[in-house]
């Protein structure tokens, strides 16, 4: 069922990445999410209220207050917040990238984890265990799931985006080249506007798969939980309206279904995770 799913995303992915655009890209008259200057620093930080859901049975969820944001764009070099990338080819509506992306399922474990500083996370304690629910009939003790350290990970591989009549997509191959899990993830998105007037209305949907190595080594256990790969849809909507040269208003909920080999891992008790956000963004 994944391959036969990920195998109609690429294919819808490449009939939109073959049909000639209605309106040209070329003329960048602001700066916007779509056109920002080359070999130049941006920063912003977002200030509201917003929360995203942690699906481990101890954990939190966590807290959206404060966002900084930063990215740089030279001629082939670029930085997004924490992801990096180099760009190898690209024309009027596609580029192919070579990037490097952390880990996300470390954020449930680790307040303290880079991901979660970005929006105002807490340090806090990740190794400890975590109760298992209990499965068997009749049982009368739960087991704990033993303590193991789920470090810092990051995936690299090439990306495809483009951009079609406004609709725009994007797939990335990444592999662990970190050494911690050597597992492959492959994450699909397409982004399609829905209202466009003084204020802009947004939808994406896509995918992210995870190979079996990746889910066991936040999720499993050797001789508790062994789990194979996981495929975890998700749909987001988002609403932005400038405000000001240097303000804009700025919401969004988004919701991801996580796949069986996750939701049915002992540690974890929702499976969802979701996260929403209101508030207003300044652009230094």
């Amino acid at each position: 069922m994944y391959a036969k799913s990920f195998t109609c995303l690429v294919a819808i992915f490449a009939g939109l990445a073959q049909a000639r655009a209605a309106t040209s890209d070329d003329d960048c008259k602001a700066p916007s999410t779509d056109c920002v200057a080359v070999g130049k620093w941006n920063f912003s930080i977002a200030l509201g209220a917003g929360v995203r859901s942690n699906p481990l049975v101890t954990g939190d969820n966590i807290p959206l207050v404060v966002i900084p944001q930063f990215s740089y764009y030279g001629n082939r070099f670029f930085i997004n917040d924490l992801d990096l990338g180099i760009t190898l080819a690209e024309n009027s509506s596609n580029t192919l990238n070579l990037v490097a992306s952390p880990g996300y399922d470390r954020v449930f474990f680790y307040r303290s984890d880079l991901q979660n500083i970005f929006i105002g996370g807490l340090p806090g304690n990740g190794a400890s265990a975590y109760v298992v629910r209990q499965r068997t009939p009749g049982a009368q003790n739960p087991v704990q799931f033993p303590p193991h350290a789920r470090r810092i990970t990051y995936l690299a591989g090439p990306e495809w985006t483009f951009k079609v009549s406004g609709v725009s997509g994007q797939l990335d191959v990444l592999h662990d080249v970190t050494g911690q899990n050597d597992g492959t993830e492959i994450r699909a998105a397409l982004g399609i506007p829905l209202v466009e007037s003084r204020g802009s209305l947004t939808a994406n949907i896509g995918l992210t798969w995870k190979s079996a190595a990746i889910v066991n080594y936040y999720y499993g256990s050797t001789g508790i939980y062994d789990a194979g790969s996981a495929l975890n849809p998700f749909f987001k909507v988002g609403y932005a309206l400038p405000l000001s040269r240097k303000w804009r208003f700025s919401a969004f909920a988004e919701y991801e279904r996580l796949g069986n080999a996750i939701a049915n891992s002992p540690i974890i008790e929702e499976r969802y995770v979701a996260t929403a956000f209101v508030g207003a963004i300044y652009t230094f």
